[in-house]
């Protein structure tokens, strides 16, 4: 047991922590292939942060450029596997917004329900 407390090295306060560079996705689940971000870390803390996105266009202005409404809102479901009905969402509200169509209170509710 005493061998194997000297086989230990001891942390020195005298360490120098160097900054180094780790790129966090877009392969890493928590970014799930939508997001890339290049982190400048200083030990354990983020000194800065350069985002890349971009990663999710796949031409879907081009395919849903000459669909209705109700043809276009499926293909939202494939843009993001882990939330789709959010890309719904988000593309009914930029729809409404460009009409100028108010939703009614119940239809805002359930819409939350599922978003």
């Amino acid at each position: 047991m005493a061998q194997a407390k000297q086989n230990l090295i001891e942390p020195s306060a005298a360490t120098e922590i160097k900054p180094y560079t780790m790129n966090f996705g877009p392969q890493h689940p928590a970014a799930h292939g939508v997001l890339r971000l290049v982190l400048e870390m200083d030990g354990e803390v983020v000194e800065r942060a350069d985002p890349h996105v971009g990663l999710l266009h796949r031409g879907t202005e081009k395919l849903i450029e000459y669909k209705t409404y109700t043809q276009a809102t499926p293909y939202f479901d494939r843009l993001d596997y882990v939330c789709p009905m959010n890309q719904e969402h988000a593309f009914a509200l930029a729809v409404e917004k460009l009409l100028g169509i108010a939703v009614p209170e119940r239809g805002q509710y359930i819409r939350v329900l599922f978003a």
